[in-house]
């Protein structure tokens, strides 16, 4: 089988697999003793530190572990004080799970904005239009676009946030571990990811990422009688952590910190499928006006015919497939790939593609 589903799943990694077996075979000899507590704690914030070398984040202590995305959603939506007419922005490119929990709200009288991706101006144009116009609690949204891959002007969202003093809360999902991200210049007030897709970590982990306002809260971290300030992360850490996850979290991490992402190998990939691709009749690109991710290409197949010959390649290439946002009758295709695809793989899936034209 040819693997092209990486933004639903990556491949496990052996080194990966190690890691965790080692820790929870060290922690398994000390258990919850005073000698456990203090590698469990050193373990986790070990982990952090590794997290924030890589990603440039200054402080570590932001970093809370999770055990995927939609989780570490729900504990943001959860800790903003909402009020009626409260107003959300989103898209309609955001991952179903977490679109549930943001119209979940709106049975407390929040009002949602699902917007439609044409281009990173239109975007911007109507986000800051609504921002004017509106009082908008917080922006929700994508780095990476689950569906098709197109990369949001999260810089310039995160720009006009702090204008207008909304919160920007960002699902990095289709981002962390696929494309270069580094929070020095900038940082949303929160930010989560899975650590089981592009992060080619263990399922069960993800990362929350805080900025200040979550970051900086004193009723949040200061304990009922004490002075000293808690580290962010505990407010958004529920029990106890898996150990050994976590560990193989990190690990993954440092992989990809240590061999870098292979931008270059799968944008050409990309270029490759995207030209086999546009010869075929009957398929019809999924794009807007802007960048990118290099590791994603979705398509339509408006042809039911050519829809049906592709199917049948199922048992042959692991791919997502989901209806199409403005026409459900319409089957749109997603491919998902990382730089480390053997060359094999490459090579059949562009002779398959070419000989469907």
């Amino acid at each position: 089988m040819m693997y092209l589903n990486v933004a639903g799943l990556s491949p496990f990694n052996p080194a990966i697999q190690l890691e965790v077996a080692a820790t929870l075979e060290q922690f398994s000899r000390l258990l919850y003793s005073e000698e456990g507590i203090q590698y469990y704690r050193a373990t986790l914030q070990r982990c952090r530190e590794d997290l924030a070398q890589w990603l440039h984040i200054d402080n570590a202590d932001g970093i809370a572990f999770v055990p995927n995305a939609t989780t570490a959603s729900w504990l943001v939506l959860s800790r903003i004080h909402w009020q009626p007419g409260d107003h959300i922005l989103t898209t309609t490119h955001e991952n179903s799970t977490v679109l549930r929990e943001i119209f979940a709200l709106q049975s407390r009288g929040i009002h949602v904005h699902t917007l439609n991706l044409k281009s990173p101006i239109e975007l911007i144009t109507e986000i800051e239009h609504l921002l004017t116009s509106h009082h908008v609690r917080a922006i929700i949204i994508s780095h990476v676009s689950h569906i098709d891959g197109r990369i949001l002007p999260i810089e310039q969202l995160a720009k006009l946030a702090q204008t207008h003093q909304a919160s920007l809360i960002i699902d990095g999902a289709q981002a962390i571990g696929h494309i270069p991200v580094n929070f020095h210049d900038w940082q949303p007030d929160a930010y989560f990811f899975p650590g089981h897709k592009w992060c080619a970590g263990p399922m069960g982990t993800g990362a929350l990422i805080l900025g200040k306002p979550f970051a900086e809260r004193d009723e949040i971290h200061k304990d009922k009688g004490q002075e000293d300030r808690l580290p962010p992360w505990t407010d958004f850490e529920l029990g106890t952590q898996n150990i050994g996850g976590v560990a193989g979290f990190a690990k993954a991490c440092t992989i990809k910190h240590q061999e870098g992402l292979g931008t270059g190998i799968s944008e050409s990939f990309r270029e490759e499928v995207r030209e086999a691709l546009s010869r075929i009749p009957g398929i019809e690109i999924l794009e807007w006006e802007g960048p990118h991710s290099p590791g994603i290409l979705s398509f339509s197949c408006l042809d039911k015919q050519i829809g049906t010959r592709f199917l049948s390649h199922h048992p042959i290439i692991a791919w997502k497939t989901f209806p199409h946002l403005n026409n459900p009758k319409q089957t749109d295709i997603r491919l998902s790939w990382s730089a480390d695809i053997p060359k094999t793989d490459r090579k059949a899936v562009l002779t398959l593609l070419r000989n469907l034209s």
